[in-house]
């Protein structure tokens, strides 16, 4: 009897083992699927992770653009209101009345203080805009005043009233300028306009 059960147990582990390598071949296909799926799941995760770090990244930067943006801009709130201090030193210096007074210490130390202050300012990046002598440009001069002269020097500044200024590559404020209004050459009587037919 024992071995009877004996044969009895290899005959059903025999055919189990039948079974399960009948079976085997579905298992191997359904894990190969499987793996797979898993593959492409890893896949777009992966690309999903990639599109997160990439979207991170440009946050960092816009953000660190706009932190920028904002101390440019208040920059130019303060640069704004120093600009008539800055104006009236340099009135102050053209207005010397003569060379004695520079022998003064205290006007050295007014001069001093005047280099400074514009020195710092264009560390900052102030620019004065150059303006006499230069075609008028309506983006960076406003003209005030017109003067006639000579056709050649039409549109022309010739003088700066007031001093414009850029920081960086904003215009802060414009030039007040007097331009040259070129004259017309003066037309003989009987001759045709080149104009008319």
């Amino acid at each position: 009897m024992a071995e009877e059960m004996e044969k009895e147990i290899e005959r059903r582990d025999g055919a189990e083992t039948v079974e399960k390598e009948a079976a085997l071949p579905d298992d191997v296909e359904t894990l190969r699927r499987q793996l797979e799926e898993e593959k492409q799941k890893a896949a777009e995760h992966y690309d999903q992770w990639l599109r997160a770090v990439a979207e991170l990244r440009n946050y960092k930067k816009r953000v660190e653009q706009e932190r920028e943006q904002m101390v440019r801009e208040a920059n130019a709130g303060l640069m704004a209101q120093l600009l008539p201090i800055l104006d009236d030193f340099d009135r102050a210096m053209c207005a010397l009345p003569d060379e004695k007074l520079l022998q003064f210490s205290w006007i050295e130390g007014i001069m001093l203080i005047y280099r400074r202050l514009r020195a710092v300012l264009e560390q900052h990046g102030l620019r004065p805009i150059e303006a006499c002598g230069q075609p008028f440009d309506p983006r960076c001069h406003e003209a005030v005043l017109f003067e006639e002269g000579p056709a050649e020097q039409d549109q022309i500044v010739l003088t700066e009233l007031q001093k414009g200024y850029r920081l960086h590559d904003r215009l802060l404020r414009p030039a007040l300028v007097k331009v040259c209004k070129g004259k017309e050459p003066a037309k003989e009587e009987g001759a045709p306009d080149q104009g008319q037919s």
